[in-house]
């Protein structure tokens, strides 16, 4: 398959994850939203929530916050 025709099947979704500024390597960070939510619902704080989830899967707490107001948003 050539990229061409990968970009004609999922050109609807690419226009709608543009216009709601969604960025292409978002899907790496779903795991990392749903522990988010698995945690604040048992009960642990923001910024614990966020420093855990920073130091698990290597990245800066701005990034994970940063993914969460992303993927927590209405399209």
């Amino acid at each position: 398959m050539k990229v061409v025709e990968l970009l004609k099947i999922g050109a609807e979704m690419l226009k709608l994850m543009s216009r709601n500024e969604v960025n292409r390597d978002d899907w790496r960070f779903v795991p990392m939203y749903e522990e988010f939510q698995e945690m604040r619902d048992k009960g642990v704080k923001y910024r614990e929530a966020v420093r855990m989830l920073a130091e698990d899967y290597h990245v800066s707490r701005a990034t994970v916050e940063r993914a969460i107001k992303r993927l927590e948003g209405e399209c």
